[in-house]
């Protein structure tokens, strides 16, 4: 039985300043049994982190932050496989171009596959959930509490699987907003500690487990996300 759920933190494959090791490492000292690495536009820590994962009776579900854009607004999505697409070699050219802001270069490879909304250097947030959905990922928006109410309801009825309802920055009502919202939408909810670092005078996210999914978060969470296949595999 999976007790804790932290799904949203980062290692020093992007901003973070635990490695993914440390980080896996840290979990289970914060007494967090399921997590996922969602690095910003990078993979290149999942490796690492599963395997050591294993090593520490830890379940890592793969996964990425993206960054994208609408209008003016950042708005970050939240991408958890449910194979290893994520090690796809198109996947990891894909976050390249994010990250140098070649988003134009992407037209030449999706063609009409992808709506990239005439965006030439950020990601449109449409065209992030869809090529996130292209290799097999099931997508969540993060930490919705950052947007401004006109973003939100701009973008809320966008093909998102589930929300990030529980989320370090929130307050108790923000928090039964996006569960109640999560529920008429038909949507499945998350819960993120944004992880960063542990060093208290740099601090400006949560720590693991800070803010958590419980038992039956969990499962209702693995079920309708598709992703209990990682849990299939640990417990095998």
């Amino acid at each position: 039985m999976l007790i804790k759920g932290d799904f949203h933190m980062h290692s020093t494959c992007s901003d973070g300043n635990l490695s993914p090791a440390e980080l896996v490492r840290y979990a289970k000292k914060r007494k967090v049994d399921i997590i996922a690495l969602t690095d910003h536009n990078s993979c290149d820590g999942l490796y690492e982190a599963i395997s050591e994962g294993k090593r520490s009776d830890i379940v890592v579900i793969p996964a990425v932050e993206l960054s994208t854009k609408y209008k003016e607004n950042r708005v970050h999505i939240l991408g958890y496989f449910k194979d290893d697409s994520y090690n796809n070699e198109l996947f990891r050219e894909v976050l390249r171009k994010i990250k140098g802001d070649k988003i134009g270069d992407l037209r030449s490879i999706f063609g009409s596959k992808i709506n990239f909304n005439g965006y030439k250097k950020k990601l449109y947030v449409e065209s992030g959930i869809q090529l996130l959905r292209f290799f097999g990922a099931t997508v969540v928006l993060a930490h919705p509490v950052l947007l401004s109410r006109e973003c939100f309801f701009n973008i809320e009825n966008m093909d998102f699987d589930g929300i990030e309802a529980r989320y370090f920055l929130n307050n108790e009502q923000d928090t039964e907003f996006y569960i109640k919202f999560a529920k008429e939408k038909g949507l499945y909810y998350t819960a993120g500690s944004d992880f960063h670092t542990r060093i208290e005078e740099y601090r400006i996210h949560g720590l693991i487990g800070d803010v958590f999914l419980n038992v039956e978060e969990i499962e209702d969470f693995l079920a309708q996300s598709g992703l209990d296949i990682w849990v299939e595999e640990f417990f095998l």
